[in-house]
């Protein structure tokens, strides 16, 4: 009789055992949402435009302000007029723009060229920011055919598609999209990032994937990934839109997760060798 409660009670701690492995993505992702901070409402695109305007001819423009360390200017030496308005020292504590998302395999279909498509993903997402494409999930339709004509555009162009660059991909983004300029940070800082991200534009994170540790990816996870960060807490973490699985949107990582796994591609050497850099691509 004690062998068979025995026996019974090793079958349930084994079914147990087992529910919670197969469902542990799941758990994760519920334990995540439980206890990771309230993100900011988020900006869309127009609105940083009628702010900067605003301040171009002198208009008061309501926005709140927090004190933070001396912001970084951008990259021509002078603060973003949506966030700085006479007084230097003064930057939004927390922020985040409406770019809109797509994983990079829209219809879930992890075969090629989707699984190699982080890049074109995260530059169309940025670019469906300026276009005015409301926040939420891109139509999957539509963001399919998107990135698959990035991905022929990027064959004519490098003869390639896979592993690209952020210089490639800013590149892709002025050849192809029409944008007016794109910049790389080298070895750049959160407050950079921040400066960029409340003057509305989303940056483009090359990573070594691994380094992530997003639970949603299939184990190990990529070598080489491509997000862009939209928005950042007053508790320190970077609102990201992660093409890599389909909960990437709005996805939250630790400033010190991003920072430490930003690796540019480096011709497939050892990623973690690969530059720090991030891509700003100009509407």
């Amino acid at each position: 009789m004690k062998w068979t409660r025995n026996c019974v009670e090793l079958i349930i701690l084994i079914a147990i055992i087992a529910t919670v492995y197969t469902q542990r993505v799941g758990i994760s992702n519920w334990f995540r949402e439980i206890t990771e901070p309230t993100v900011p409402e988020a900006v869309e695109y127009k609105e940083v435009q009628e702010a900067e305007e605003a301040v171009e001819v002198g208009e008061a423009v309501e926005v709140e302000k927090t004190l933070l360390p001396e912001p970084v200017p951008l990259l021509d030496g002078t603060p973003p007029k949506a966030v700085v308005e006479g007084n230097a020292d003064d930057v939004i504590e927390e922020f985040n723009l409406a770019v809109p998302f797509t994983s990079q395999a829209p219809h879930a279909n992890w075969d090629l060229p989707y699984k190699e498509a982080c890049e074109e993903a995260s530059l169309y997402m940025v670019h469906a920011y300026y276009e005015g494409i409301a926040e939420g999930k891109i139509a999957a339709d539509t963001a399919d055919a998107e990135i698959l004509k990035i991905v022929e555009f990027e064959k004519k162009l490098f003869g390639f598609y896979e592993d690209t660059t952020v210089e490639q991909t800013g590149t892709i983004s002025e050849m192809m999209y029409g944008h007016e300029k794109f910049e790389l940070i080298e070895n750049p800082t959160v407050d950079q990032i921040k400066t960029h991200v409340v003057a509305g534009h989303p940056v483009i994170v090359p990573a070594a994937g691994r380094l992530l540790g997003n639970p949603n990816f299939t184990a190990p996870g990529p070598i080489y990934h491509m997000i862009v960060i939209r928005g950042y807490t007053k508790d320190g973490k970077f609102i990201t839109n992660d093409p890599g699985t389909k909960n990437g949107e709005a996805y939250i990582y630790d400033f010190d997760t991003v920072m430490n796994a930003m690796h540019d591609w480096n011709d497939g050497a050892e990623i973690t060798e690969g530059k720090k850099v991030v891509l700003i691509v100009y509407p």
